[in-house]
């Protein structure tokens, strides 16, 4: 017979938890996504990034709906929200841009007393041409004085080149706007000319076409009846949009003759297109990863070949969204486009953008970062914060830096390429030195505020303080509407742009803990986290002021847990993790053990 060994009950006891202890210790550490720096870091000259990267584009038609009809008649909800984003900005201006189809298609009038004037009730929605005076330059110099600095983009049309309206408006322009004119930009997607019928009589408006109108307006903007304003070097162009490949502008001499006087490479682009109401693409486009990445590379070797020319400029997406045409509804509407909107931010910083306008139209278009009251243009009442706005909030904070940043995609889990993967991590460089100031970790599982853990390197910890601070964008679900939290706080059922402590289970407050050696942090699903290292910037009317708990020391970040909980009830859907590390459970298992043998 063969010998066997008996134990004691408690002994049994401590052998049988053992055996389940184990197998969940070395689940909790394979669990850990790995977060880890590139082998070397960004070059030298790498791509330079502010924290007002991201600017809003405003179409023209419903500009006095958004900033009112006169100066003392600028809603304050709006500029509460510009003063947000500009409080993040790290002392840069923030980046607005008034144009879109309308601008192109609408007339300047000098001596007309009204801001905006309607001239075709029948238009195309997509296209609602006015009539708009000096009164427009006056207010946008105000909200400019309210926020603390903007800076304009403007658009001038290319539709007719010999129109006089193109002078006159850009010296008007550029004498109201002074030093809050940052550029003008030379026509509004030129390669859609054709298709939408605005060269009647030419079969094909071509990249030749074009560069004899830019000659053509060049010679006219230097004889404005304001002087000449093609001598301050603000022109901008060539705003495309679709067909035209941009390398082959820029070699078709485009750039060398025009370089002297051009300040921005310009362009526009949607992902998808819903002007016929029929998208190409679900909700779950937006939460690969990999889809941000490839749309980032779209005129990838223009972009390229501009930044090996001598003339080298840099480039701005002046117009982007979600979707064409006004968005998609439970798409362009949701938590998802929150998370899209930073997502495709930082990777648009990647392959060398220098800034990025999110577009915004008239009340009630479903990719609206924000909407105006239901009233008359400038009239009072509740505004709506919308999802895409949120976005904003973590881009301009993590690129926080005196010096400006250089983003570098960390490709976790393969997620550059995997349309799978549900993670996805930025690394934030400073603009000259070699050290990460903060980290972007996504979450892109729509898991009902299940976390996930992410090992954060401790290569990316600064010597001088081993001390981060974790702040989340969170939502129940990637389909929220309206439940969305930054930093703990919300604008949800805010009417007047102040946000207010988010109560809703799935809102995480700022996290603070010690990262020494590296840690492990938790970012719940769907969500993101930004990962202060080191001292955290101050931002003034910070969203997230005073909503901030401490660590204990230890590694575990967990956003759910007691320590960072919020005050409201987390039996919802932000309840799914329990904060504790392998090592904390494995102690508790041999202490409860060891009791029993005792």
């Amino acid at each position: 017979m063969a010998n066997t060994t008996r134990f004691s009950r408690p002994c049994a006891a401590l052998v049988h938890l053992l055996c389940f202890a184990l197998p969940l210790l070395t689940q909790t550490a394979l669990a850990a996504i790995a977060v880890s720096p590139p082998s070397s870091p960004p070059a030298d000259n790498a791509n330079v990034v502010y924290s007002n990267f991201l600017g809003i584009s405003l179409e023209l038609s419903f500009i006095n709906y958004y900033f009112g009809n006169s100066t003392d008649q600028i809603p304050q909800p709006v500029i509460k929200y510009l003063s947000t984003l500009q409080s993040r900005a790290s002392g840069q201006p923030v980046r607005l841009r008034l144009g879109g189809n309308s601008m192109d298609s609408s007339t300047y009038v000098p001596d007309q007393q009204q801001i905006i004037q309607f001239t075709d009730p029948n238009a195309n929605s997509n296209d609602q041409p006015v009539n708009y005076g000096p009164q427009l330059f006056e207010v946008m110099k105000g909200v400019s004085s309210a926020v603390g600095g903007a800076q304009y983009l403007v658009g001038l049309s290319l539709r007719t080149p010999n129109s006089t309206n193109i002078p006159l408006l850009a010296g008007d322009a550029s004498k109201a706007l002074g030093d809050d004119l940052d550029a003008l930009l030379l026509g509004n997607e030129p390669d859609l000319y054709t298709a939408h019928g605005n060269r009647p009589g030419m079969a094909n408006y071509s990249v030749y076409d074009y560069i004899g109108d830019y000659w053509t307006v060049f010679g006219n903007l230097q004889h404005t009846p304001q002087g000449d304003v093609l001598s301050e070097d603000k022109i901008a162009g060539p705003t495309i949009c679709c067909f035209w490949d941009l390398a082959s502008i820029i070699q078709s001499g485009w750039l060398d003759k025009f370089a002297d006087r051009l300040k921005y490479i310009t362009l526009q682009h949607y992902p998808q297109n819903n002007c016929q109401g029929k998208p190409q693409y679900g909700l779950d486009y937006y939460t690969a990863h990999a889809n941000a990445v490839s749309l980032a590379r779209w005129q990838e070797h223009g972009l390229q070949v501009i930044a090996a020319s001598p003339n080298r400029k840099p480039i701005l997406m002046d117009e982007f969204n979600s979707a064409s045409c006004g968005g998609v509804d439970g798409i362009s509407n949701t938590f998802a486009a929150s998370l899209w909107t930073a997502d495709y931010a930082l990777q648009m910083a990647v392959v060398g953008y220098a800034g990025a306008y999110l577009h915004t139209r008239e009340r009630g278009v479903t990719y609206n970062m924000f909407d105006p009251p239901d009233a008359v243009a400038g009239g009072a009442g509740a505004w709506t914060t919308n999802p895409s706005f949120y976005g904003m909030l973590p881009v301009a904070e993590a690129l926080s830096s005196a010096n400006g940043s250089r983003v570098v995609d960390l490709n976790v889990q393969n997620s550059m390429s995997d349309k799978s993967a549900t993670v996805a991590g930025y690394a934030i460089y400073d603009g000259k030195a070699d050290n990460v100031h903060s980290l972007v970790i996504f979450n892109f599982a729509n898991a009902s505020g299940a976390t996930v853990d992410y090992s954060i390197d401790g290569k990316f910890v600064p010597s001088s303080s081993s001390s981060i601070t974790i702040r989340y964008l969170t939502a129940p679900s990637v389909s929220e509407k309206t439940n969305i939290a930054w930093g703990g706080k919300t604008y949800a059922g805010v009417g007047d742009a102040n946000p207010v402590d988010a109560t809703f289970s799935s809102s995480v407050p700022d996290k603070n803990m010690s990262c020494s050696g590296g840690c492990t942090i938790q970012v719940p699903g769907p969500g993101l986290a930004v990962v202060f290292l080191g001292e955290t910037p101050d931002f003034t009317n910070t969203s997230s002021s005073g909503n901030s708990t401490s660590g204990n020391g230890t590694s575990n970040g967990d956003p759910s847990s007691p320590a960072s909980s919020n005050p409201a009830n987390r039996s919802g859907s932000g309840a799914s993790h329990i904060g504790v590390t392998g090592f904390e459970l494995l102690s508790a298992i041999f202490a409860f053990a060891f009791a029993l043998v005792l």
